[in-house]
């Protein structure tokens, strides 16, 4: 069983090998022996070897190792192995890209350099993008040999070798060439999408989030060593390791910038966006200062870099657990992958784990991935939510039954609820008003009336639009003959009908006119007007009359509610509002002079003779001298002015907005007209009134107790001989 899983398990290996286009038959790389040691510059391999550079070689147990490399120390390491014969090409000497100067492979006793790297340079080594430097072993070297590697630079870093035949060389270069390709692609289409996203919103941040994508792509080529392929930057080179280290540190500001944008932080935090926007700016002033002071230590710059990223992921993390947006999890995520591939470079580095292409620059990828995740989630999130309000906004075009049901519908519930809530003088115009604005989404028309003559006793005129009210009074003043004639017909008509309107003679228009069911001598019509090469179908003119129809019901039933309301509310003897109903309106004018800070004075008026009138007559002489006092009181009150009953002999009047000195001079003009008034001599010679004022109090609330104050001032002028103003 076990021949077997291994054999299965060789088969699948060589198919996916076969697949991925790998060789199928790579030489096995030879093992091999590290040592290291650092010497001053100038010392060469012959000094080495005679033992004239101490203190020698350290052995490294490892195939790799950190270095600290310092300008003018040169590190040379020792490679031990045992060649096997040469296979086609040749065996590789690989190393990882770090930013050193100068890397040689040297072989003794000569010491001269039969291989040479730079991380600086120019010139295509192999594929575009490699992420290793390759040095060709000479094909005539075999069996137990020594190589050494002489390498100088001034940063630190981690140092990876190994053997390699030339196609398996070959193969890693085409995969670390794809992933470089991906990941610099990636970055580039952010940068290019952030200005359609700019230019579809400019307020999005989204200019910020492609500075983030150029700076991190800067980044990234100048930490791998690939910015120096490019000839327009090939002058870089002179300035050795402190661009690529300016860059990586570049690359932090416009994230942290990035994020506080992506975030929302000026509403989540808006005393923390100075703190975040300083420190995105103080890394990228950084980068600049690096990059024009060239005396600046790469050393320096290379740990300002890695603090740097340090503080910016650490502030950008804070920024989106801010956030209260759901989506923030997934920058989160990828931030945390990001320094989780950073960990591993570090473990690369320390030999805990291997140095493989994801181990070295597996980071990248992650950044790169948080920085398209800060463009694509709101502008995803945002077509999103204009996809869904444009899908609310299409709405199924209704059929022409749908439409009128919903009109009908719509008609009923309106006018139950303004009627519901008008005042008694409003009822019958809302019963037409919401009969003109039902008509209009299921009738196109340019205009509509409704004209009620002596209805309830009221001429009414509604017109839709407003602004064409002139023109329908001008056709009423012309026509109403006609109008009156058709609407005594009781069906439906649809006229030719031309005029002269407010602005001269206006051309032939169509209407169409509905007769409404007024009592005569009353008349009314519902009138629609369409110009005049459109006629009405026969349901068109059926579904006005329906509509009238309703209307016409809910303005009798107005009518009617409006005169038993008035009825009951009503003094029979004197035509004025009762007690009880009077001290709800008084009740209701009294909070609102309050509220808005107003005067308010209440007139209590007796009438000095109607003792002696009821002594003589009974109640019927009582109403003999109370009527015409109410009917006089009625014409010479104010508009505004409230006036009912208060007990056997008087009344009282509620005076909005005057305080108490006007409230005086009102009461005496009133006094004086009721002295005037001519009365029957059979009932008395003439009357007068006694009058007490009150005014409400700032906070008053009590409508009884300001009727009672008012009260008492007028028992006092009545019984001072009456025809007095007390207040």
């Amino acid at each position: 069983m076990h021949t077997l899983r291994a054999r299965l398990a060789g088969l699948l290996a060589l198919a996916l090998l076969t697949f991925v286009g790998l060789p199928a038959q790579a030489a096995p790389p030879p093992d091999f022996e590290l040592a290291v040691m650092d010497t001053p510059v100038g010392t060469t391999l012959d000094d080495i070897l005679s033992g004239r550079a101490q203190p020698g070689f350290t052995p490294v147990l490892t195939p790799g190792f950190e270095f600290n490399a310092r300008d003018g120390r040169v590190l040379w390491v020792r490679i031990r192995t045992d060649l096997p014969p040469a296979p086609d090409g040749g065996w590789r000497l690989h190393i990882n890209r770090v930013p050193l100067d100068r890397i040689k492979l040297v072989l003794p006793p000569l010491g001269e350099p039969v291989a040479e790297a730079s991380f600086f340079t120019t010139r295509a080594q192999g594929m575009p993008w490699p992420d290793r430097f390759v040095l060709p072993v000479p094909k005539d070297l075999s069996g137990p040999s020594t190589l050494y590697l002489q390498m100088e630079g001034r940063v630190r870093g981690g140092l990876h070798i190994g053997l390699q035949d030339a196609s398996s060389a070959r193969t890693d270069e085409l995969v670390a060439r794809r992933f470089f390709r991906f990941v610099y692609g990636l970055l580039l289409a952010v940068a290019a999408l952030s200005l359609i996203r700019h230019l579809d919103e400019p307020r999005s941040g989204a200019l910020a989030v492609g500075g983030a994508a150029l700076a991190t792509w800067l980044a990234c080529l100048g930490v791998n060593g690939h910015l120096y392929s490019l000839p327009e930057v090939s002058q870089l080179a002179k300035l050795g390791a402190v661009v690529p280290q300016a860059l990586l540190l570049l690359g932090a500001g416009p994230l942290v910038l990035a994020t506080r944008y992506f975030s929302g932080l000026t509403k989540s935090a808006p005393t923390l966006v100075p703190w975040v926007r300083g420190l995105g700016w103080l890394m990228v002033a950084g980068a600049v200062y690096g990059l024009l002071m060239s005396n600046t230590p790469p050393h320096v710059l290379q740990l300002m870099a890695w603090v740097g990223y340090a503080l910016a992921g650490l502030a950008c993390l804070l920024m989106l657990l801010l956030d209260a947006r759901g989506y923030r999890w997934l920058p989160i995520l990828a931030l945390l992958a990001t320094s989780g591939a950073v960990a591993l470079r570090l473990l690369a580095h320390a030999q805990v784990v291997p140095a493989t292409l994801f181990n070295l620059y597996g980071w990248q990828l992650a950044l790169a991935v948080t920085v398209a995740l800060f463009l694509l989630l709101p502008w995803v999130r945002s077509r999103l939510q204009r996809w869904s309000q444009h899908k609310r906004s299409q709405v199924p075009e209704p059929t022409a039954e749908e439409k009128i049901g919903l009109a009908r519908g719509r008609l009923v519930e309106s006018l139950q609820a303004g009627l519901a809530n008008a005042a008694d003088a409003d009822l019958k115009w809302i019963a037409f008003r919401r009969l003109l604005d039902g008509l209009k989404p299921v009738l196109p028309q340019t205009s509509a009336a409704v004209v009620a003559m002596h209805y309830h006793g009221e001429d009414l005129l509604q017109v839709e639009p407003r602004d064409a009210e002139d023109r329908y009074r001008e056709l009423l003043s012309q026509r109403a003959t006609l109008l009156k004639n058709l609407s005594r017909l009781r069906a439906p008509q649809q006229v030719g009908i031309d005029f002269d309107g407010p602005g001269g003679p206006l051309e032939q228009v169509q209407l169409a006119v509905i007769p409404l069911p007024i009592p005569k001598p009353g008349w009314g019509a519902l009138l629609v007007e369409r110009r005049a090469d459109i006629t009405y179908t026969d349901a068109e003119l059926a579904l006005c009359a329906e509509f009238a129809a309703v209307a016409i019901v809910a303005g009798d039933e107005a009518a009617t509610t409006v005169h038993a309301r008035r009825n009951a509310d009503t003094d029979l003897a004197t035509g004025v509002l009762r007690t009880e109903p009077l001290l709800r309106q008084m009740a209701k004018l009294i909070d609102n002079a309050r509220q808005k800070q107003q005067p308010l004075s209440l007139l209590y008026i007796t009438v000095d003779q109607l003792p002696t009138l009821r002594e003589a007559g009974g109640e019927v002489g009582a109403t003999a001298g109370l009527r015409p006092v109410a009917d006089l009181l009625r014409e010479e009150g104010d508009y505004g002015d409230l006036l009912g009953r208060c007990g056997p002999d008087g009344f009282l009047l509620v005076s909005p907005g005057k305080a108490l000195l006007k409230a005086r001079d009102y009461a005496e003009k009133l006094r004086g007209a009721i002295s005037r008034l001519a009365i029957d001599p059979r009932v008395t010679v003439g009357l007068t009134v006694s009058i007490g004022i009150a005014q409400a109090g700032h906070d008053e609330r009590d409508a009884s107790a300001l009727v009672e104050r008012a009260g008492r001032v007028a028992q006092i002028a009545t019984k001072n001989g009456g025809n007095q103003i007390f207040s």
